[in-house]
């Protein structure tokens, strides 16, 4: 009986642990800089993308170019494979309004749709409730947590360059943003890597720079 209770409390401590959320150590600042000041600035930028996944038993691989575009009245994200064929065309007006400009049947899924929209526009800083925004530290980096509909964003910045953006819930990470090559705070950084803890599949760009004014 002594063996059973200590096989249950230790249970309801493991299970405890893991439905704390994943930054409740963070060190809270009464101020710091916004995080806004990495929000991208470009007129053209294109990417290698691949996209890897798994749904159920069955994997999935899709491959292109993605084409991140600021005209004077919408920014326009455009996912094409190597033939020129459109997976999915998306566009944001300067209120940051979302609009699906034309989808391929098989991508054309709420779900699906509503995770491209969401990794997109956190990774373009678009939409963000800017007055829930909060500052953290923890050792050598800062966060900055903005509210969401759902759960909170965090951008993580470590020796003044952003790193990281980790979406949450109340209690597990949902989506990480990996960001490597940011010249400066407004660069496009030179590869980022989309991973998806529930959702079981990854996307990886690779910036493209020759010949992307064509």
């Amino acid at each position: 009986m002594t063996r059973f209770l200590k096989l249950s409390s230790l249970a309801i401590v493991l299970f405890a642990v893991s439905c704390a959320s994943p930054y409740k150590n963070l060190q809270k600042e009464s101020i710091g800089n916004s995080a806004m000041r990495f929000q991208p600035e470009y007129k053209r930028e294109l990417y290698r993308c691949v996209v890897d996944g798994k749904v159920l038993f069955k994997k999935f691989h899709l491959s292109g170019v993605l084409l991140f575009k600021e005209l004077d009245k919408e920014t326009r994200v455009v996912f094409q494979n190597e033939m020129g064929i459109s997976f999915f065309n998306f566009s944001w007006d300067k209120a940051d309004n979302f609009k699906v400009n034309s989808i391929m049947p098989e991508l054309d899924r709420p779900a699906v749709v509503k995770t491209l929209q969401k990794d997109i526009s956190l990774f373009l800083m678009k939409g963000l409730d800017k007055s829930s925004e909060q500052h953290y530290s923890q050792g050598d980096e800062h966060y900055h947590r903005f509210t969401l509909d759902k759960g909170f964003v965090y951008y993580i910045e470590k020796t003044a360059r952003l790193m990281r953006i980790v979406n949450t819930g109340e209690r597990k990470k949902v989506t990480t943003i990996t960001l490597e090559g940011k010249e400066k705070n407004i660069s496009m950084p030179e590869k980022v890597f989309f991973e998806h803890h529930k959702a079981n599949f990854s996307i990886e760009l690779t910036k493209i720079t020759a010949d992307v004014n064509e």
